[in-house]
Formats: structure tokens, C-alpha cells, sequence
């Protein structure tokens, strides 16, 4: 081994600490906030929901917004939920980690309050005038992005007899063969389906709905099927669920007909994905750029031909095919149970704690 060079001097030492320290500054702000690399191309980052909608989001949006954008990357983080999401801007609200987020239309107003988003720009993000109103946010902050609906979901191979009402999920058939991922907005949406059914007005008591869901917990074998209730349900490793139409369509296509998506004869609730700025991000130029595109025709039409959403962008026309197994479908749209999610907003977490405890846990 080489002898060992002599000690440095206090100068040097000094010299190289500074040295270090500077580069270690440029490489945080590189990471977490930077306008971009040596060739000025800037990075947003786009926190998104996992899996199949990542795939498609990938492809049909981000990858033609980068290709007409040569200066802007999008990079995507993965998320489970829209509670994922609010914790963890929660716990970088002064350093973000993303630029833009989606976020179901239920949460996304307790970001708003908690300054976690940023009102958008209009003049910036034009594409918002061609929404349809019920995408459009009445203060001024991230538009819908997506509408879906509440479905059962059954496996055609293993069920005999088809759901078609919310009532046959405690039908004896599917007894043990149950998966109800419920701890979240498809609990919160299903509550309001049951209040319907029941005769009960959601706003002022929700005990009916929750007294009938702990009737059916016995039946249940899995409230949080992995990796998710769609490969569940394509396994046959359970025969019959709840889940979100658009997801059940994607399956349905790549499963060849196993997953079978079914709008319930009492109607479905409608579901509102929002695509949020991020307060403090270090990229809004760039991130409302990406959400103007993502909100626009071309962007809505490619993606909801893709992943069975309806478009919140008055100016798409759906093929006919795809169309009839959306939201957007006459069926769906005369089946729609209506839901004040502004009033929802406050009352979302103590909902899903009670489905947590009293009929998950009880």
C-alpha cells in the first residue's frame, strides 16, 4: 500500500469543506428543485396513480407532452391513493416533492385549504374554458382530469350468476368469495349507494348504510386484495368486488373477458380525479404547461380511448364503443346518484374511519 500522504493544512481543509459543501448544495437543489439540467431542460414531477393508469397516463399523455415539449421532462411517481398523496405533500409542503398531483375531488379541497395546491393560472392553463362545468373548479384551483364510476366486478369463469344489483354482494353464492377494498373513496361512494337503496339521506345519517356493510363483513375474504381487487378478480383468487368501472373495463379487455365490470341497476356514484399544482413547486411554468396539455382534447381523447375514462373536455367525442363503456355512456349518465362532494369534503375522514373500525375491524 502507498505511504500516506501528510497531513493537509488548515487552509486546504477549509478550501475543501467549502468545496464540498457546494456541491453537495447543487445536487439537493438539482434533486428536489432545480430549473433543470446543464442543457436547461426542466423536470416536473408527476405524482400519479399506480399501475394501469400509470401505463396509460405514460403513453397517451406524458410521452406525446414531452415529444411536442423538447425542454420539459415529466417524471412520474406512483401512488396508491389520494391519502398517500395529501401525506406526503403534507410532509414537504416547503419543499415539495412533486409539481403536480392528482387527487380524488373529495380530498383535493383539504389540499386547497392547507395551501398544498396552488391556484392555476387561467391565462396560462386556457384549456380550462373548454371544460365542462362540472370539471371546472369553482375557486380556481386544479380541474378534473377524469370521471369514473363505482362498480361490481366478478369473475366470469368461477360466477355463475351475474350481480346486478349493490344488494347481490350479500347474495349466499358469493359468500367467502368477497374482496371489498372499502377504506377509501369506494367505501365512501358505496355508503351513498346503500343510503340510496335503504331510503336514507346520506347528508344526515349514515348508521343505516354502516349497520347493513357489517352484515356482510362475515362473507368477505379479503378487504385489501393484493396487489389490487382487478388481479384478484382475473386469479379467481376471489369471484366478486367492488372497484372502479374504468380499471374493470382495461381489465376486461386484457383479462379476454374474465373481469367483467357491472353497473348496478340503482346506480353508480360518479368519481372525480383532479390534476392539482403544487404549491411552492419550483417548475410552474412548466408543471401548468403539463396540466393544460393533460386537460386538453387531443391528451383527453387519447387517454380515455386508452383507459375507459370519460373526458372532462367538452370538445372530445369518444368512439361510440369506448363511449358506452364509460361514464360518459346515456346509461351511466341517467344512472348517476348525485353527490355533494364539497359538502363530502369535511365529513371523508371520519367516514372512512368508520368503515375502518366498525366494519373492517369490527
Amino acid at each position: 500500500m502507498p505511504a500516506l500522504r501528510p497531513v493537509l493544512t488548515a487552509t486546504a481543509v477549509l478550501a475543501s469543506t467549502a468545496l464540498l459543501a457546494t456541491a453537495c448544495s447543487s445536487s439537493a437543489t438539482t434533486s428536489a428543485g432545480s430549473s433543470g439540467d446543464a442543457g436547461g431542460k426542466q423536470t416536473v414531477t408527476f405524482m400519479g396513480f399506480y399501475g394501469t393508469f400509470q401505463d396509460a397516463f405514460t403513453k397517451t399523455v406524458i410521452k406525446p407532452f414531452e415529444k411536442a415539449n423538447p425542454d420539459i421532462k415529466v417524471t412520474y411517481v406512483p401512488i396508491q391513493n389520494s391519502a398517500e398523496v395529501l401525506a406526503k405533500l403534507r410532509a414537504s409542503s416547503k419543499r415539495p416533492v412533486a409539481d403536480v398531483a392528482l387527487m380524488d375531488s373529495s380530498v383535493a379541497p383539504t389540499a386547497n385549504k392547507e395551501k398544498l395546491f396552488a391556484p392555476i393560472d387561467a391565462s396560462k392553463v386556457t384549456n380550462v374554458a373548454n371544460l365542462v362545468d362540472t370539471a371546472k373548479s369553482k375557486d380556481g384551483y386544479g380541474p378534473a382530469v377524469t370521471f369514473d364510476s363505482l362498480s361490481i366486478l366478478y369473475n366470469s369463469k368461477n360466477v355463475k350468476k351475474a350481480p346486478t344489483s349493490w344488494n347481490d354482494l350479500w347474495d349466499a353464492e358469493y359468500k367467502g368469495k368477497l374482496a371489498m377494498p372499502i377504506a377509501d373513496t369506494r367505501g365512501v361512494a358505496l355508503i351513498v349507494a346503500l343510503e340510496k337503496i335503504l331510503g336514507a339521506d346520506y347528508q344526515k345519517d349514515i348508521d343505516p348504510a354502516i349497520d347493513k356493510l357489517k352484515t356482510l363483513s362475515p362473507a368477505v375474504q379479503t378487504w385489501q386484495p393484493s396487489p389490487d381487487v382487478y388481479t384478484a378478480i382475473q386469479s379467481g383468487d376471489v369471484d366478486v368486488a367492488v372497484g372502479w368501472n374504468a380499471r374493470g373495463q382495461y381489465y376486461k379487455d386484457s383479462s379476454k373477458g374474465v373481469v367483467q365490470p357491472v353497473l348496478p341497476k340503482e346506480g353508480t356514484v360518479t368519481q372525480v380525479n383532479t390534476i392539482n399544482l403544487v404549491n411552492n413547486s419550483q417548475h410552474t411554468a412548466a408543471a401548468q404547461k403539463f396540466i393544460n396539455y393533460a386537460i386538453g382534447a387531443e391528451a383527453q381523447k387519447a387517454f380515455d380511448d386508452e383507459a375507459f375514462y370519460a373526458p372532462v373536455n367538452k370538445d372530445v367525442q369518444l368512439a361510440a364503443a369506448t363511449k358506452e363503456r364509460t361514464q360518459a355512456s346515456d346509461e351511466q349518465r341517467k344512472n348517476q346518484i348525485p353527490v355533494d362532494w364539497s359538502w363530502m369534503t369535511s365529513r371523508y375522514t371520519a367516514w372512512v374511519d368508520r368503515i375502518k373500525q366498525e366494519v373492517i375491524g369490527g
